[in-house]
């Protein structure tokens, strides 16, 4: 039932106000400006019907008051008065009332009015939240993630930032189908809520990749405790739905405000650490502030020491980046290999637009983004190379331009995810290696 909060001083107005109004809404009546303001600070109702003409603080006053506080300045009001002058009701528009009731008050547009501005509210609220939230799952999008994370910031409140993956997803959707994948995503996202108290954020940025900001935490062993419960929670609802038993979870974490004071800078903190997980085996957390090749903060269990010995871990890191020489030994040795066998294979070619005499640490910051996005995008068979200090080079077997195309996007789009808060833009090309014309080299 939707809540309405009367602000009148007449108590013969309330006593009638309510009567009308009771069957279909909660109602609370106050006699003042002040007693409305005291019980905002308790409860945010769904409407305000506030009288203009009261002692020491009117209605315009009290909806100044309303308007200037970002938490109740969203609340619709409705003015209550026995003033019937244009002016009047021009100037409490203007403040921000929604609507204008005369009073004595009639009862069926009274209703009409409350329910007309009530309907509309809820309508816009829907739309704004629909817009705010990852379509798949519900959980919440980048966009309002990043605002709400840069707000915490603001308010100097300490956080913690888990980046998260789902380790060898692409197993699932090869092998299970799409619909499958999105039920894995959906499952992942109910684990996150679990694992989330009412204040936290909880987002999906995109694909297998998610993100939990536990507000107002800066203990590493309460960090440490939520990341080893979502790891624990994932491995056992795999095993419940019998899926293939690579499928794990990935965590790197950054905090506030040790690791970092924007939501950009804690990003890609947490995504460094998340890139260690991966690097040394998956199914583990780590924070950024960990020495790099320090002990990890949670030992590999004995069922991962198997799956490593018996093959079933997916030790990928990407695309194999190796030196200009190097680069030029295997371009020549692949290129013998598709004329002889008459494979497909393209070269790849991601440039940073820089303009004249473009600020060098920049151009390396975008660069090391660049690198990490195609160690996550690429596969293991992939070879690259950092061609120039604003190109990266890339040899990809068995691929046409299609799949080629395919790539660069997934490429592009982490790059854009993981890139300095000032990073370059970033543009491709693609060709083919034409074999035909490399026998006998």
């Amino acid at each position: 039932m939707k809540h309405i909060l009367i602000v009148d001083d007449s108590k013969t107005n309330l006593v009638m106000a309510r009567q009308e109004l009771k069957e279909d809404y909660e109602v609370t009546p106050v006699i003042s400006g002040e007693q409305a303001i005291h019980f905002l600070e308790k409860r945010i109702p769904d409407l305000i019907l506030l009288d203009i003409a009261m002692p020491i603080m009117d209605g315009k006053e009290t909806l100044k008051k309303i308007k200037s506080n970002p938490e109740w300045s969203n609340i619709p009001v409705i003015f209550l008065t026995s003033d019937e002058s244009p002016e009047t009701e021009a100037e409490c528009l203007r403040l921000g009332a929604e609507d204008y009731i005369r009073k004595p008050f009639v009862s069926k547009v009274m209703k009409s009015r409350i329910e007309r501005v009530i309907s509309m509210h809820s309508t816009a609220k829907n739309m704004i939240d629909q817009a705010s939230r990852d379509a798949l799952t519900g959980l919440y999008n980048r966009k309002n993630t990043e605002e709400m994370i840069e707000k915490v910031i603001e308010e100097n409140t300490p956080g913690m930032m888990f980046m998260i993956d789902l380790d060898n997803f692409k197993t699932i959707n090869d092998n299970m189908g799409h619909a499958e994948g999105d039920r894995v995503i959906r499952m992942f996202a109910d684990i996150l809520r679990q694992h989330a108290r009412n204040n936290d954020i909880v987002c999906r940025l995109g694909g297998d990749e998610f993100i939990l900001f536990l507000v107002g935490v800066n203990d590493r062993k309460i960090a440490a405790d939520r990341a080893k419960s979502v790891l624990n929670a994932m491995k056992d609802k795999i095993a419940e739905l019998d899926y293939p038993n690579n499928c794990s979870v990935s965590v790197g974490i950054a905090i506030y405000p040790q690791d970092g004071d924007s939501f950009q800078t804690l990003y890609n903190h947490a995504d460094k650490a998340l890139y260690l997980v991966k690097k040394n085996g998956k199914n583990a957390y780590r924070f950024y502030s960990d020495e790099e090749d320090g002990d990890e903060i949670l030992p590999s269990s004995l069922a991962n020491i198997c799956y490593l010995i018996e093959g079933r871990q997916d030790f990928s890191e990407g695309v194999y980046n190796v030196m200009y020489d190097e680069f030029r030994f295997i371009f020549n040795f692949i290129s013998r290999y598709a004329a002889r066998n008459k494979r497909p294979v393209q070269l790849m070619l991601f440039t940073l637009q820089c303009e004249p005499g473009e600020n060098k640490d920049r151009v390396i910051r975008s660069m090391d983004a660049l690198e990490s996005a195609a160690a996550v995008c690429l596969r293991m068979v992939d070879v690259g190379n950092r061609f120039s200090d604003k190109q990266y080079v890339v040899i990809l077997l068995d691929a046409d331009r299609e799949n080629a195309k395919q790539v660069a996007m997934r490429v592009i789009s982490k790059y854009e995810i993981i890139k300095p808060a000032d990073g370059l833009r970033l543009q491709y090309e693609t060709c083919p290696l034409h074999v035909k014309d490399l026998q006998g080299v």
